[in-house]
């Protein structure tokens, strides 16, 4: 059985050491097949990364939307300015904000500091209920 990346032709070997044409049209054809598996399985990882690094970056704007009432594009946007602040992927700044319990400091100095606004309401972190400020 011939394995990936090896050359079909040098696995039909005839009598006296030759091919015949047939043999030779045959052996292109499967190494041409070869080639282009190997060219879709490096597609497939691609887009299976891509598909991965989604899910994360989507789920970090779902968290800084519901964690600071922001809209998707605003909070799209606060990922993207701390990643670019940071010199970091949005993936990875997505990756620690779905991971760790605090918000990380590249979108906390992002945010307006807490001096400037007092709310009315604070939320339970709990259960999500608003309680009065006073």
């Amino acid at each position: 059985m011939l394995g990936r990346g090896g050359l079909v032709s040098d696995a039909v070997p005839l009598e006296h050491g030759a091919f015949a044409p047939a043999t030779l049209e045959i052996a292109a054809e499967l190494e041409r097949l070869v080639v282009y598996a190997d060219a879709q399985e490096r597609k497939v990882s691609q887009l299976q990364a891509a598909l991965d690094s989604r899910v994360v970056v989507e789920r970090a704007i779902g968290i800084l939307a519901e964690r600071f009432e922001l809209s998707f594009p605003e909070a799209f946007e606060l990922l993207r300015s701390a990643a670019r602040n940071s010199r970091r992927e949005v993936r990875a700044i997505g990756q620690e904000l779905g991971t760790a319990r605090e918000t990380p400091p590249e979108i906390a100095e992002l945010l307006p500091s807490s001096d400037d606004e007092q709310p009315e309401f604070l939320r339970c972190p709990r259960c999500g209920t608003d309680v009065s400020a006073s």
